[in-house]
């Protein structure tokens, strides 16, 4: 959807850069110097750990680690891309090798923009090799978004009790998916990345800080959405 792309910051604030510049070599000389210097304050703003810290935290603070792994013997395990899958995937063996019974491991989702990239059986594999049976494993990767995971995942388990691995920021959009079907998932956040605490290097603007600003505002987007 364009419209969730245009509320990134990595992509609106590039936009109002270019106008502004444009319009400072044109005849809104004065107009175009506005455009600019907001465009350069909004890239200022969201490029420092607290303001992408102010949003996330919202988002990750709902959910806490799992700890008592007894309430099932399921986990849903939602693809984020190559760099979340791994903890994300960490978390799911974490779990499964504190039950002491059999788990089954849904592996949900595929990458909208590369479907044919094999993420899911990467992560098969990874648990494959990590001595999960491969008989324990089911991938579910027809999901290209976060409303057909949750459907596809209910289709599975319907009303039976489940961890739920995925980001910490990425949660409570799914938990709010869920709770509409009356399913139960059992929140297991991973890879929290609001940091709380701040030094001078806080306030310099990097790309990681701006990443996680869009990462944000996509959730915001998200739960508005899919709530209209």
């Amino acid at each position: 959807m364009i419209l969730s792309q245009i509320i990134l910051p990595s992509v609106f604030i590039p936009i109002i850069i270019l106008i502004g510049t444009l319009l400072v070599f044109s005849k809104g000389y004065k107009f175009g110097r506005i455009v600019l210097i907001v465009g350069l304050v909004a890239y200022y703003g969201f490029s420092i750990t607290p303001t992408a810290d102010l949003l996330l935290k919202p988002l990750e603070q709902e959910y806490s680690t799992v700890s008592d792994i007894r309430k099932a013997d399921k986990i849903a395990l939602l693809l984020g891309g190559r760099e979340s899958d791994v903890l994300r995937s960490s978390e799911v063996l974490r779990i499964a090798h504190l039950t002491d019974h059999a788990t089954q491991i849904i592996i949900s989702g595929t990458d909208p923009q590369n479907p044919n990239s094999g993420e899911a059986l990467a992560v098969r594999n990874f648990f494959i090799n990590r001595g999960i049976p491969e008989e324990d494993i089911i991938i579910e990767g027809s999901s290209k978004n976060t409303k057909q995971n949750v459907k596809n995942i209910y289709d599975i388990v319907g009303e039976e009790p489940f961890f739920l691995v995925t980001s910490a920021y990425h949660m409570k959009r799914a938990m709010l998916e869920f709770e509409k079907l009356h399913a139960n998932p059992i929140p297991a956040p991973i890879d929290f990345k609001s940091i709380g605490e701040y030094g001078i290097l806080s306030y310099i603007p990097n790309a990681k800080n701006l990443r996680n600003s869009d990462l944000a505002m996509h959730e915001y987007f998200g739960i508005i959405f899919y709530n209209i």
